[in-house]
């Protein structure tokens, strides 16, 4: 099954041994692991998807193909899910750095959600191919007080 984060992805978040105790089984198969990253990714979705398309940011990466996703975006998303394993232990128990990774990549996505942070991501286009805007332009019918 081809999924968007891949196993190797972790390995510049976090040790493997650490990972194991978090699941407690083979890691990268592990139910809990995969709830945590579809938890991420809809809490991604959920902050910028009005304004970028997250059908083609989330494409799974496929065996044998070119990796073209926002490695911004992977390393987000793996901050969240670790953050979301990490809460199941008990929230004495997260690492500083965790919950500060966290609220940082939280804060990112507000500000990406509310266009106050650019970001090169594919926008939103509707079926004839213009770009989500939040200008609209609309007209009130003109009122005549003449008695």
């Amino acid at each position: 099954m081809a999924r968007f984060i891949l196993e190797s992805d972790y390995d510049m978040q976090i040790k493997n041994e650490i990972l194991r105790l978090l699941t407690a089984t083979d890691f990268y198969n592990s139910p809990k692991l995969f709830r945590a990253e579809q938890t991420a990714l809809a809490q991604i979705r959920n902050r910028i998807g009005k304004r970028y398309d997250c059908r083609l940011i989330f494409a799974p990466i496929l065996e044998g193909e070119k990796d073209t996703r926002d490695q911004y975006i992977v390393t987000a998303t793996i901050d969240i899910a670790l953050y979301h394993l990490y809460s199941q232990t008990g929230m004495k128990d997260i690492p500083e750095h965790r919950s500060t990774r966290y609220q940082d990549v939280i804060d990112w996505l507000k500000d990406v959600g509310n266009g106050t942070n650019p970001v090169d991501l594919p926008p939103v286009v509707d079926e004839n191919g213009n770009q989500y805007t939040e200008v609209r332009i609309n007209s009130k019918p003109q009122e005549n007080q003449r008695w």
